[in-house]
């Protein structure tokens, strides 16, 4: 049988080295023909691979400027083929379900060794099997991306401030904690109470934001530094002065969402 040849698109280093480690231990002597961090990148290598496709392309959703949604809908403008596509995404399962209707397989992250091996076997099928393998169409699979960003994060929410309905943006939260059994979330105009709990915004917030600890979540882009324990815990020092903790059981985690190894 040839080698069997992959390509992938992500800007987290970290999750491409894993992937390719993942796909090195499940098939052997497998090629990767091309790698890329953002969509200008991606959309060379998609370029690149029209003369000979790889069996499978590796695409991560979120990544810059405009994700795989902007990937794709420049491809479509300019007629270029895709390969057969895996979707890697930190999104839940429901909110990807639409990707089977385009001819396309998903993986959640963190990729786990077995769903992989899925969806390698499934791509060998369709390279003994022609017939078998997967066509994605571009147009549903645009469809299918939007329906996802809809899904994935709301812009907006709302609290009760002194008898009023006070409407704020995501945009503008540093991070979320939770004091004395109430949820507070920060903004640069102060803290307001939130009837909602972290375990309900943890997958709803994501990938924009990461939970550090049972009591506290975090937008990555307002982290200024980050500065570990010995004893495998840490502190989280943001743009606005605020502190917050980090569990040992998080710290993984958030070393490999700031592009760390």
């Amino acid at each position: 049988m040839t080698v069997f040849r992959y390509a992938l698109v992500e800007d987290e280093p970290p999750a491409r080295g894993r992937l390719k480690r993942l796909v090195a231990e499940l098939a052997p002597g497998s090629q990767c023909v091309g790698e890329a961090a953002d969509g200008e990148a991606g959309l060379a290598l998609l370029a690149r691979l029209q003369k000979e496709a790889p069996d499978l392309l590796f695409l991560d959703i979120e990544f810059p400027p405009e994700g795989a949604f902007g990937l794709l809908r420049r491809a479509k403008e300019l007629g270029l083929a895709l390969p057969a596509l895996a979707f890697v995404t930190a999104y839940d399962q429901h909110a990807v379900e639409a990707f089977r209707w385009a001819a396309c397989d998903y993986l959640l992250k963190p990729v786990e060794r077995a769903r992989l091996g899925e969806t390698l076997a499934r791509v060998n099928r369709g390279r003994l099997t022609p017939a078998l393998a997967p066509v994605p169409d571009l147009g549903l699979l645009l469809q299918a991306l939007e329906a996802t960003r809809r899904q994935a994060m709301p812009e907006r929410f709302t609290v009760l401030v002194k008898g009023r309905i006070l409407v704020l943006a995501w945009a503008q939260v540093s991070h979320l904690r939770t004091e004395n059994r109430l949820l507070f979330v920060h903004t640069p105009e102060g803290r307001y109470v939130l009837d909602r709990s972290l375990d309900e915004l943890e997958g709803l917030l994501a990938p924009r934001f990461i939970r550090t600890h049972r009591s506290a979540m975090v937008a990555l882009d307002a982290i200024r530094e980050l500065a570990p324990d010995p004893g495998g815990t840490g502190e989280l020092r943001l743009q606005d002065g605020s502190r917050l903790p980090v569990s040992r059981d998080r710290m993984a985690e958030l070393r490999a969402r700031l592009g760390q190894g």
